[in-house]
């Protein structure tokens, strides 16, 4: 561990460096506020209308710190989003590496912090794009809905009963086995067997965006 990493993740004080404390070259804490809460939580971030895939390592009243590779440039607009916090406005305070501070343009309340705090479910990512489905050595062909780490909903009739075992085929590069969660009217949703790991996530839904954007 370099260390920067382990100043970004241990402090004097025992906390994790985030949005309210610019880091320092010299090893010198600038804090402006308390911090809150560490949570190395997968985050949302959109950025002239693209979504990333971020994680949260801490989050306060009035920011907040994360990761992203490569990060935005400081003053960027941006909006987060994670586990028990929905879509909020904020803009890049400072970056060092791919370590990026973020300042709330509305500070965060002590509901919405202890909703961050006791929501496990991490945000889902909006995927318009084409996965394969293979049941039986049946291969048929959908549209996605959204992406999580867990699993992906896909629009339509399903190609199975709820429970069977399948073979996702989100692209080229990322083939997951999974079973029917459950069905809709509209919709259907598939649990993989294992979660993915954040880098896989990131990769996906990176890869999407390029294609959208050609």
């Amino acid at each position: 561990m370099t260390n920067h990493a382990a100043r970004w993740r241990m402090t004097e004080d025992g906390m994790s460096q985030g949005a309210d404390q610019v880091p320092s070259r010299a090893g010198e804490e600038q804090r402006a506020t308390p911090r809150e809460r560490t949570l190395y939580a997968l985050g949302r971030l959109m950025v002239a209308g693209r979504q990333h895939v971020c994680t949260v390592r801490n989050l306060g009243p009035g920011g907040a710190g994360i990761e992203l590779d490569p990060p935005p440039a400081v003053g960027t607009a941006v909006t987060i989003e994670t586990r028990g916090l929905i879509a909020r406005a904020a803009t890049v305070r400072w970056v060092r590496d791919a370590m990026v501070g973020l300042s709330f343009d509305e500070p965060l309340g002590e509901e919405t912090l202890r909703a961050v705090a006791e929501t496990p479910r991490s945000p889902r990512f909006s995927y318009d794009g084409p996965v394969e489905l293979v049941t039986d050595a049946r291969l048929t062909e959908h549209r996605a809905i959204d992406l999580g780490l867990g699993g992906v909903r896909v629009a339509g009739a399903p190609p199975a009963d709820a429970g069977s075992a399948m073979e996702v085929v989100i692209d080229a590069e990322l083939v997951v086995r999974g079973k029917l969660a459950w069905t809709g009217s509209e919709a259907f949703a598939i649990e993989f067997a294992a979660p993915l790991s954040v880098r896989q996530l990131a990769g996906a839904i990176a890869r999407l965006e390029a294609t959208l954007s050609r």
